[in-house]
């Protein structure tokens, strides 16, 4: 039985080793696990090192599931642009999932932004277009990301942009039981298609488009296009019909190709937006852009052609340890639900004010 870690219980203090790995630091933490900066005890290597206490309770064995699909998917797929995975697997001490990827040294396209305001045209589009052939490698296995942000990108110190994180990536053409749950959102507001925002058990890869638009859009105007000061009010501007400006409204130095192609990729109604990353590489070739990739893209292990069908076929039955209850079934629409429920939560709040 793993340990349970609190706040004043960190699983791993600077020095400690774990599986021949030296904790230098943590590098940070999210939903789907912590990072950590680790020294190889051996190599004197750095390394990246993620792992996920799945946790008891309700939902564990479907967080267990997606840790470990990530690490055997990504395993598979191999660029220069995309942090590779070396390692994984699971530590029964401390009753945690874990995987060893590269370090990537650089800051996250959100601490670039933040940091150094609006990119030049050229430098914004480069660095979608590396995102995009990693996502069209992906696309051979028939992954659709679905959590496409800022946070996932890092500048390198050449400029280049790595991809780090698959971890809620999906099938396409097929339900995916490891992943999806019919009527779930998996995303972050600011980048999650509308289609997405309604029920990501049917995302295409157009949703990842359009999560590439939006952060195309911020790159070269120093924002997104949403005026909304809270996830809610960012969300219903989300699902509005009413398509995003014209990013020259912000940047006027923009060409009128590449706001007219980001404008394609953020159309509200997905059989209208381009469909893929291929087409957006396509689109940008026409006006003279292509990727500058360090090396050539491979697809995976002995570049076969194995399809996400066979993949799934193989690792879907790989279980949690001490599998616990199946999560509960979500309803529909949760992003509404949420923005119901601040309406009614600001309404009292005005009540209280009033009402002596």
């Amino acid at each position: 039985m793993g340990r349970t870690m609190t706040m004043t219980d960190p699983l791993f203090n600077p020095g400690d080793v774990f599986k021949g790995y030296v904790v230098e630091k943590v590098l940070g933490s999210g939903a789907s696990g912590t990072v950590w900066l680790v020294r190889h005890e051996f190599l004197d290597t750095l390394f990246a090192l993620k792992t996920m206490d799945a946790g008891p309770g309700e939902g564990r064995n479907e967080r267990a599931k997606r840790f470990v699909r990530e690490a055997k998917l990504a395993s598979r797929i191999k660029h220069p642009n995309l942090a590779e995975v070396h390692d994984a697997g699971y530590d029964t001490e401390r009753g945690l999932y874990y995987l060893v990827m590269d370090y990537v040294e650089g800051d996250t396209l959100r601490t670039a932004i933040a940091l150094g305001g609006p990119m030049e045209e050229s430098q914004a589009v480069d660095a979608i277009l590396q995102v995009c052939d990693v996502l069209a490698l992906a696309g051979r296995f028939g992954m659709v990301h679905r959590d496409l942000k800022p946070e996932n990108i890092i500048i390198t110190r050449d400029g280049s942009a790595m991809l780090l994180d698959f971890g809620i990536a999906k099938a396409t053409e097929r339900l995916d039981s490891l992943v999806t749950m019919a009527n779930t959102v998996f995303g972050t507001p600011s980048y999650i298609a509308p289609e997405q925002a309604a029920d990501s058990s049917a995302v295409s890869p157009s949703a990842d488009v359009y999560s590439l638009g939006i952060m195309l859009f911020e790159m070269l105007a120093g924002r997104t296009p949403w005026t909304g000061k809270s996830p809610v009010e960012i969300m219903m501007e989300v699902m509005d019909p009413k398509e995003i400006p014209d990013v020259r409204t912000l940047a006027p130095s923009v060409s009128a190709e590449t706001a007219d192609i980001l404008r394609r990729m953020c159309t509200k109604k997905a059989e209208e937006r381009l469909q893929s990353a291929d087409a957006v590489i396509e689109e940008f070739a026409k006006c003279g852009h292509t990727a500058k990739i360090n090396s050539g893209r491979k697809a995976a292990a002995e570049e076969t052609e194995e399809s996400m069908d066979a993949l799934l076929a193989k690792y879907g039955n790989v279980a949690a340890a001490d599998d616990g209850p199946a999560p509960a079934r979500r309803s529909k629409l949760p992003w509404l639900a949420i923005a119901i429920a601040a309406a009614i939560a600001a309404t009292a709040a005005i009540l209280l004010l009033v009402i002596p």
